[in-house]
């Protein structure tokens, strides 16, 4: 699953997001398996990761912290999908 992950995708998504261009390393389940996530998951459900971002996103999950909401994307949108930018205008 890892090689054909990394085949799909094979920069890093977190840094595309942020508009860099950096190779992945490591997949990574996007729900961690301590919580509840599937072993097994399907390849939309894995994230190809550079080694900084990986021990990053790890490091804030040992700490609770959610690590793909914070900051924008290259076009100026907010990553974090509940924020008020994304709401509905009535």
């Amino acid at each position: 699953m890892r090689r054909h992950k990394l085949r799909e995708h094979p920069l890093c998504q977190s840094c595309l997001q942020l508009g860099r261009i950096e190779p992945a390393t490591a997949v990574d389940h996007r729900v961690p398996i301590g919580r509840g996530g599937d072993p097994y998951p399907a390849l939309d459900e894995l994230a190809s990761l550079c080694a900084s971002c990986h021990n990053q996103k790890t490091r804030h999950e040992q700490l609770g912290e959610d690590y793909l909401k914070k900051g924008c994307d290259i076009f100026g949108c907010p990553l974090d999908p509940a924020h008020p930018w994304y709401r509905k205008r009535e």
